[in-house]
């Protein structure tokens, strides 16, 4: 069903995904944010993991694109998707939620014991059958104790199931009632009031809906703010009361697509930039490009052509690091940075 879409004036707590966060986090200032000492950490996942999974009409395609990370507790969650080509990707692609334990993530010691479950749905529009086979960036509801991920055609300006899974089975949770927005929706979020935030492909428009309203499909409304700010955010997750985090790419006048960390709050006109969050360098300058795509760009030991920001975002719960998984599975690594302000 189609939600109501209204705009908070006031934050007083934004998302919900550490209930924790602001009784542990440490006292930065969010004018002087940055974050340096960066690491990284392979997932120990089986490179056969996902070769039950294939599609038939792309069997040689093993891997999984990485959509969205997040944290909870010791429980590392991640979407990804997997499709064969871009021509053809709305009607053959799977959406995946995978779960591992985050200790044994950061351990470095080989195998990572990992847990996934295929959420793909489908749709019909111009009379032909399209996979939901794109996840969105995923966040954690306290409140209703599920993890939300927005399935999607693979295709700007389509259709999208926002559904809350289960942490313990990734199966959607029995009797939660999934939003569709006639739109892809790739980044969410979490308001105080229980509601949630979307950005569609290429965060071009926002929205917000609310997950308990229970009105039919024939008398909702769906309204939309578009966004000022032009960086495509990926995934996003909470920072404060009243501020949230999101990696994204941002492509510039050198036609090359940059890696972002931007501070954000919600308004009534969409989302203000409250700070773009730089890296810290070795020799204590600092960039807010945070690699860039198609070169190799080296997270601690880790070397990969993606920048930082693209895809997967998450922090931890007492704020003292930002997670980014840039890469694909079962090949990627989890990256680590600290969060400082000075």
């Amino acid at each position: 069903m189609l939600k109501r879409i209204s705009w908070l004036l006031t934050i007083t707590a934004l998302f919900v995904g550490c209930t924790d966060a602001d009784e542990m986090a440490p006292d930065l200032n969010n004018d002087t944010l940055m974050i340096t000492e960066p690491e990284a950490f392979p997932i120990g996942m089986d490179p056969d993991f996902f070769a039950a999974d294939v599609l038939p009409q792309y069997p040689d395609i093993k891997s999984c694109h990485s959509q969205g990370i997040e944290i909870v507790d010791d429980q590392f969650f991640l979407s990804c998707t997997v499709y064969g080509s871009t021509a053809d990707r709305d009607v053959y692609a799977k959406s995946f939620l995978l779960k591992a334990k985050l200790s044994e993530v950061l351990s470095n010691s080989g195998s990572v014991t990992w847990t996934k479950h295929e959420i793909t749905e489908t749709t019909v529009i111009d009379n032909i059958t399209r996979a939901l086979g794109h996840p969105s960036g995923i966040v954690y509801d306290a409140e209703r104790g599920g993890i939300w991920s927005a399935i999607a055609v693979y295709k700007a300006l389509t259709h999208t199931r926002m559904t809350l899974y289960s942490p313990d089975t990734l199966a959607p949770m029995p009797g939660a009632t999934p939003i569709t927005i006639e739109d892809h929706i790739g980044t969410i979020g979490l308001l105080p009031d229980g509601r949630l935030i979307g950005m569609n492909w290429d965060s071009i428009d926002l929205y917000s809906v609310d997950p308990r309203d229970v009105s039919t499909q024939t008398d909702d409304i769906i309204d939309k703010v578009a966004n000022t700010l032009t960086t495509a955010y990926q995934d996003c997750d909470t920072w404060d009361s009243s501020h949230f985090m999101c990696g994204g790419v941002l492509k510039e006048i050198d036609g090359i697509k940059y890696g972002r960390l931007h501070l954000l709050e919600v308004g009534a006109q969409g989302v203000q930039l409250t700070r773009e969050v730089p890296l810290k360098l070795p020799d204590g300058t600092t960039s807010v490009r945070l690699g860039a795509a198609d070169q190799d760009n080296t997270y601690g030991t880790y070397h990969i052509t993606e920048a930082l920001g693209n895809e997967g975002f998450a922090i931890s719960a007492d704020r003292k690091y930002a997670y980014f998984f840039p890469g694909d599975v079962p090949g990627g690594e989890l990256v680590r940075y600290r969060l400082v302000d000075e």
